[in-house]
């Protein structure tokens, strides 16, 4: 009975209050002087509150101006009370000194505005569940369907393609997206994938699936990142792959960090009260939720956000801990590998708990932007515990923005691109910027005044979008000593002109080639396809896998033995079941004969050490968790079910059912992780009907298995395994 009450006790609600102290802003000159740099970089403000308010997105249009997206709304919405508050701002530099001194806003009222990409004197911009077209006095509903049901999973990272089409990240809501100004183009659907869209209103689904950041290469290469997952690159892109609806691919995109997912990170602040409490009362189970690095409360990722390509390298902010890190980028056959590059610390740290650094861009100095949302809080509500929230203030902020520039030299000059002459200029420029904005401005305009300088440049894809593009153009870029020209060339060129390519040294350019080769009934294609295999590494067999028309028909499953639950009835009332099995809180268990409980009933799906399935959470984060708290998991596995552990069930055309986790979802297939640690890969043109809902793989009825001392056991074994 002691025992119980113990378990009881630890479940009261506490007055954290005490532990909890709210923590006080620093002003922005205060804060300038906190930042800790990397040399040579330097910081400077740019722009801060009350001309700027909780930027989440930014960029310079042609004349120097600044375009920013605020998210004043974060982190609430219609369904808490909250109307739409975002806005779209435009910040004017009147001195030229560098720092923005005028502010208009160009629309408000805007729901969760997390994005934004310029277009002919205005910006689409992405509000959930829409993207929108604004331009002062003008608004307009170009796509909706984006999801809407996590703040943070929304969609973002609207980027101009060097394609000439404007692509962006899902998020990890998904959606099925409707063009509102063609109703001639098909619904898409966005789940786990990301998008592209033309401003005319065509929109197709592309490969992706990140959460908050969508970062571009000179080259159109893609990367994005989520949580603790700091960079993946989009190998495969989702368009091709729908060529061959035979093949199964089970992933598209590859982590390429070196130091792996939820990497080590050197923050300069202090971890903030309520996470060192959310923390503790985790690991001490009285509140749900996962326990990572054995309990640390911070040094890793967790919150990775804004990745950017700059000058060859990756950028990415992790808003929980105050910092901006860096990555070098080295090829690895066909994806990269990505190198810390501040070794035992980042690129910019604070003290200051209050910097949030949500996204980053570059602009026509060079120099790379950090937006700082600035707030006392960042983190999704539902995931900090009721005794802790009732302490904060998750809005606290929401009237102080900053926008720091960190630039390695140099100075800042207003630009000029009005010309035919100046977009020329711009194109022979080493910055992005400049390059990206001509690019763009020459497809707004259809400028056809200076085709042969794009000639000589070899802007292939500026070329492609005048309708002006030739192929002696082209197979002189498919000569380029650099392999990320080739790679754009290859996807210009027809295939008479790349048949004799299939030995080129770099293999995103083998992969390019085999696109190319995708469908074409010609000899040379399949002799192309066939010499590509040599040295080629798991993507690039895919893509010859996919282009020769091969079909992938993952094997059916052979039977294999489940969790062992006794034929009969299963209670229904699982409140009832867990009250019934109440007494095993108060009997003493046996680790033991606890582990042989484990090993009959939950090794199928749950890894305790070294053995085990990685199907559900690894038993090592319920270590912690109090009796009664395993005592309902257990016996009611579906009270509480984190959404990335939650069941998916499909039927297939020919009346198969396969129950599972979807750990990846692409064009022409679905993965699903099942028990005992198998997965499963189901091409598209099979499934009949796919649903995915809110319960556990798990099942019920586990107490026809197992008597109220096996319980006792089976709680002291996850309670003190190794």
């Amino acid at each position: 009975m002691k025992t119980l009450l113990a378990a009881l006790a630890c479940l009261a609600p506490q007055d954290l209050g005490k532990e909890l102290p709210r923590l006080k802003p620093l002003e922005p000159e205060e804060a300038l002087r906190a930042f800790k740099v990397a040399p040579p970089f330097e910081i400077e403000l740019v722009a801060a509150e009350p001309l700027v308010v909780d930027p989440v997105d930014l960029s310079f249009d042609e004349e120097g101006r600044l375009w920013v997206v605020e998210m004043i709304d974060y982190p609430f919405g219609d369904k808490e009370g909250n109307p739409p508050q975002g806005r779209v701002r435009l910040l004017e530099d009147a001195d030229g000194d560098g720092r923005f001194d005028k502010a208009r806003v160009v629309a408000e009222r805007l729901r969760w505005p997390t994005s934004l990409c310029l277009w002919q004197g205005g910006a689409f911009v992405a509000s959930p569940p829409d993207i929108l077209f604004v331009r002062e006095g003008r608004r307009e509903t170009v796509f909706t369907g984006f999801g809407t049901q996590n703040v943070q999973g929304l969609v973002n990272g609207l980027r101009w393609g060097p394609d000439n089409w404007i692509y962006g990240s899902a998020g990890t809501n998904g959606g099925r997206v409707r063009s509102v100004k063609r109703a001639d183009v098909p619904e898409v659907s966005v789940q786990g994938r990301d998008f592209r869209f033309r401003p005319t209103g065509e929109i197709e689904a592309v490969s992706g699936g990140g959460q908050f950041g969508h970062a571009m290469d000179d080259h159109g290469r893609r990367f994005v990142c989520s949580n603790s997952v700091q960079a993946r690159h989009v190998v495969l892109e989702d368009r091709f792959l729908k060529l061959n609806p035979f093949y199964a691919v089970p992933a598209v995109t590859a982590s390429i960090a070196a130091d792996g997912d939820s990497g080590p990170v050197f923050r300069a602040s202090p971890p903030e009260p309520w996470r060192v409490v959310r923390t503790r009362l985790r690991l001490s189970g009285q509140a749900s939720g996962p326990i990572e690095h054995g309990g640390a409360v911070t040094g890793y990722f967790t919150s990775a956000t804004g990745i950017f390509w700059h000058r060859g390298r990756l950028y990415i902010g992790d808003v929980a801990s105050n910092l901006v890190h860096r990555k070098s980028l080295e090829p690895a056959g066909s994806t990269f590998r990505a190198e810390r590059i501040d070794r035992g610390g980042e690129l910019l740290v604070s003290p200051d708990n209050w910097f949030r650094p949500a996204n980053l861009a570059t602009g026509p100095d060079g120099a790379l932007y950090v937006c700082d949302m600035y707030r006392e809080c960042i983190e999704h509500p539902s995931s900090i515990p009721d005794d802790i929230k009732k302490h904060l203030d998750l809005t606290s902020g929401k009237d102080r923005g900053r926008i720091w520039r960190l630039k390695e030299g140099g100075a800042w000059t207003k630009p000029s691109l009005r010309t035919t002459a100046e977009l020329v200029r711009a194109l022979r420029r080493p910055e992005a910027w400049w390059r990206q904005t001509a690019a763009r401005l020459f497809y707004e305009r259809q400028d056809q005044g200076a085709i042969a300088e794009l000639e000589e440049i070899g802007a292939l894809d500026v070329l492609d979008g005048l309708g002006a593009l030739r192929p002696e153009v082209v197979a002189r870029a498919l000569r380029h000593p650099e392999a990320g020209v080739r790679e754009r060339a290859v996807g210009h060129a027809a295939p008479e002109a790349i048949f004799a390519m299939a030995d080129d040294p770099d293999l995103r350019v083998r992969i390019a080639i085999a696109w190319k080769m995708a469908g074409l009934d010609d000899p040379r294609a399949k002799e192309t396809l066939g010499s590509m295999r040599e040295g080629a590494d798991r993507w690039l067999l895919a893509a010859i896998g996919v282009a020769s028309g091969e079909k992938s028909e993952a094997p059916r499953p052979a039977p294999r033995p489940k969790p062992v639950v006794p034929a009969g009835p299963v209670a229904a009332d699982r409140k009832k079941v867990v009250e019934d099995y109440r007494p095993a809180l108060a009997l003493k268990g046996d680790a033991a004969r606890g582990r042989e409980v484990y090993r009959k009933n939950c090794m199928a799906c749950h890894k305790s050490g070294a053995e085990g399935q990685d199907v559900g959470p690894d038993l090592a984060t319920v270590k912690a968790r109090s009796p009664e708290e395993l005592l309902v998991h257990v016996l009611d596995p579906h009270r509480e079910v984190n959404p990335q552990f939650a069941s998916t069930r499909i039927l297939t055309s020919d009346g198969e059912v396969h129950d599972g986790i979807v750990a990846a979802e692409t064009a022409t297939s679905v993965t699903l992780k099942q028990q005992e640690g198998k997965s499963i890969t189901l091409l598209k043109v099979r499934i009949e009907k796919m649903v995915k809902g809110v319960l556990s793989l798990m099942p019920d009825g586990v107490e026809k298995a197992v008597d109220v001392q096996g319980m006792a056991d089976l709680i002291e074994f996850l309670r003190t395994q190794p």
